[in-house]
């Protein structure tokens, strides 16, 4: 009771780049549930990478970041924070816009944390970040209060950038996943959960490794994004192959017990919640070891690093029976949401 009471006179702005919208009902999905489990109710403003207009629900106002300019973005934040007095605003996702944002609210004497999940951060992809943009990403992460990222490996790359940057790592939900939508299925069904970008989720290359399995197996992506046409023409004539296009993630977690297996075989992930999520609906996984989430992984998880390795997990996989659920306790959104409020109670 004295940690919720702490927390109840702290007034917390969330400022968010990447969240639910009209255009995409999965973007940012992971930054709502980490914000909804320290409050229902919780003060979200967001610019968002998409072209919608402004949309109010509740306490959550999004903007189409499309329409607006810096100046006034700078007019809309200075009037929700004067409307709100927030004692703490948590950022969520780097973006240059939030670097001006940070300079303007410590400026006002309010304390600044930030959660990050951008795998553009981690070290791997250090080399990709041209010389200003690194610049102030250095001078932002130096300067919040606390950083809170998504998993170990994305903590490592952050430091390498900042190195006096204050961080603590604070790991996704895994969400609870539904069996009401569950089917009897006689193939054996494999699924893919994300975006459709080759260059990162590499749906190509696990098409690829399907194709060599009996066509018996059924392959599931679900999912949009730029690569999703050429994925079609890939697709074309394969009876076995089937494309949902996007869906909300509450129906990924009702659709993942109707499959044997999930597939993650991106080129890198912060995180990688698909491969949790599809264990804690009580289906095998195939992950690769570099990804945070690895930190949570089981024996029922798979680690594939190449093609190779792909195929012969698919077709390992295939002769098995159905595995166990893990519930992943430390993972639930009580615990994480928790976990927040004492980095919250670290401000008095």
């Amino acid at each position: 009771n004295s940690l919720t009471c702490a927390t109840m006179t702290k007034r917390v702005l969330h400022l968010v780049k990447w969240y639910p919208n009209p255009i995409d009902p999965q973007n940012g999905i992971f930054i709502q549930k980490q914000i909804e489990s320290v409050g229902k109710d919780a003060h979200v403003l967001g610019f968002i990478n998409a072209n919608f207009s402004r949309q109010v629900d509740g306490n959550t106002t999004l903007f189409g970041n499309q329409h607006i300019s810096l100046r006034k973005k700078i007019r809309i934040f200075s009037a929700k924070v004067e409307e709100l007095k927030p004692s703490i605003i948590h950022f969520h996702c780097y973006g240059r816009d939030f670097w001006l944002l940070l300079r303007i609210a410590l400026f006002k004497g309010i304390r600044c944390i930030h959660s990050e999940h951008w795998s553009g951060l981690l070290s791997i992809n250090h080399s990709r970040l041209n010389a200003l943009n690194r610049c102030f990403i250095v001078n932002y992460f130096n300067k919040v209060d606390l950083i809170l990222p998504v998993s170990k490996i994305l903590e490592e790359g952050i430091k390498k950038l900042a190195t006096k940057a204050n961080t603590k790592v604070i790991p996704n939900i895994v969400s609870e996943a539904s069996s009401s939508n569950q089917k009897i299925v006689s193939a054996i069904s494999f699924c893919v959960v994300g975006d459709i970008v080759f260059s990162v989720k590499r749906q190509d290359l696990i098409l690829k490794a399907f194709l060599n399995l009996p066509s018996s197996c059924e392959l599931h992506f679900y999912g949009g994004g730029p690569d999703l046409r050429a994925l079609k023409v890939l697709c074309k004539e394969k009876k076995n192959v089937f494309l949902h296009g996007r869906v909300t993630n509450k129906e990924v977690l009702q659709l993942l017990p109707n499959h044997h297996a999930h597939i993650q075989f991106s080129a890198f992930e912060t995180f990688g919640i698909a491969t949790l999520e599809a264990r804690k609906a009580g289906i095998w996984a195939i992950s690769r070891a570099s990804f945070g989430s690895s930190d949570y992984a089981d024996s029922s998880v798979f680690m594939a690093e190449n093609l190779n390795e792909l195929t012969n997990s698919m077709t390992e996989l295939m002769t098995l029976d159905k595995t166990s659920v893990n519930n992943f306790p430390a993972l639930k959104k009580t615990k994480i949401g928790r976990e927040i409020e004492l980095c919250y109670n670290e401000f008095n």
